[in-house]
């Protein structure tokens, strides 16, 4: 299977967010104007796609990123050089078929050719994400704590591997 992993573009933004807001509460729900912001701020805003058709994305931030997410702020507090992984959708007949595994291939590149030193992310434990908690394992990331979100809606694993 041929993955491609290429920049977001602007144009993409209004059918990335329905996608986004079509895989809630595996991500968060956010606004248009947000899913704005993220891609203004964002390190790495990916695309994958298999042969022409689009597969999925990924947002990943650097600590000098404009964020506010709690989970982000958790990394910023523990990690001075860090690429968080904040969202990834890789849509179910794509999944199985290593779209993820290429994500986080990149984003691993990204780490090692902007000297950083860790990738971050998190998956909700409440509700349970069984999917991404397989797939974090199984690709090397270990927990380092568990906080509670959006007033107690969610609670999440933070996750970190380094690279």
């Amino acid at each position: 299977m041929n993955i491609t992993i290429r920049d977001a573009q602007r144009e993409e933004l209004e059918y990335l967010y329905k996608v986004n807001q079509a895989h809630t509460p595996n991500v968060g729900s956010i606004s248009f104007q947000r899913m704005q912001h993220l891609y203004k701020e964002a390190a790495c805003f990916k695309v994958a796609e298999v042969g022409k058709a689009f597969a999925g994305f990924i947002i990943a931030f650097t600590p000098d990123a404009d964020y506010d997410s709690p989970n982000f702020l958790y990394f910023k507090r523990k990690y001075e050089r860090f690429l968080y992984l904040d969202r990834i959708v890789v849509l179910e007949e794509y999944r199985r078929n290593r779209v993820g595994t290429a994500f986080y291939d990149a984003m691993a590149a990204y780490v090692k050719e902007h000297n950083l030193e860790v990738l971050t992310c998190e998956y909700n434990l409440r509700p349970p994400n069984e999917i991404s908690r397989r797939f974090h394992e199984s690709y090397g990331f270990r927990e380092v704590d568990i906080q509670e979100t959006e007033e107690g809606r969610y609670t999440v694993s933070l996750q970190v591997k380094y690279i």
